[in-house]
């Protein structure tokens, strides 16, 4: 059988055309992998960057990438995981060096305490004593953030959570210690003097909030911040 070497050179051109297509859609892109680490990173609270071409080319993936430091706390170097398709890559980012944070803690002035994990933790994940830590960290630096561990005890995390991650109002799921329709205790006065009375929390809040109760008694709307769990203290008369 004889072929057509120009048929023969069409279709080896249309083959590999195709092909590349069909290699193309199932691919991931720089942009792709640079999207999804952005993303992940904000959760976090690291800044960096994936330092990859937009158009370089990577094995397709069914589900979301897992980054990991390649160096404990050290997010200059990460591995790109696609566990699905079993595959991985690494990567180079822009985030600093462990030290050169460390250096700059210690020039940009006073600081403070907050609350850190003190190992990974899965989203989800309640939180107990043992998962947290106290660090100190440059106080500008820390626009929100824990310093009462109280505050965080029984409660779950939002999303995956590495060692070091400091704790913010979003990584940690909304609790209301008090509800709305809820009898609660109005404390009135000083450690020292106090007066007790009950009252209905007219609005739900958390620790801090301030809300609307209504005195049981007199039926007298007023303000309250809440102090605990079912337990308020007014901002003006009863």
């Amino acid at each position: 059988m004889r072929f057509n070497s120009k048929f023969l050179t069409n279709f080896i051109v249309l083959y590999m055309i195709f092909l590349g297509a069909a290699n193309a859609k199932d691919s991931l892109y720089g942009k792709d992998i640079k999207l999804q680490a952005s993303q992940y990173f904000s959760t976090i609270g690291v800044k960096a960057e994936v330092l990859t071409s937009d158009k370089r080319a990577f094995f397709y993936c069914s589900e979301n990438l897992k980054f990991f430091p390649r160096i404990e706390n050290d997010w200059r170097t990460i591995e790109t995981k696609c566990e699905s398709e079993k595959w991985g890559t690494i990567l180079r980012t822009t985030a600093q060096a462990p030290s050169e944070t460390s250096n700059a803690t210690n020039i940009t002035g006073p600081s403070i305490s907050v609350l850190s994990t003190a190992r990974n933790i899965s989203k989800g994940q309640v939180i107990d004593e043992t998962d947290l830590i106290l660090v100190s960290m440059p106080k500008q630096r820390v626009f929100e953030g824990f310093d009462d561990v109280s505050e965080l005890i029984g409660r779950k995390v939002t999303s995956n959570l590495i060692k070091g991650t400091i704790l913010k109002p979003r990584h940690i799921k909304y609790k209301h210690i008090v509800t709305k329709n809820d009898t609660v205790l109005v404390i009135v006065g000083n450690n020292k003097l106090s007066i007790s009375t009950y009252g209905t929390a007219l609005t739900s809040g958390q620790k801090g909030d301030m809300i609307n109760v209504e005195n049981l008694s007199s039926k007298k709307t007023f303000k309250a911040i809440v102090l605990d769990e079912k337990k308020v203290t007014p901002l003006t008369n009863m």
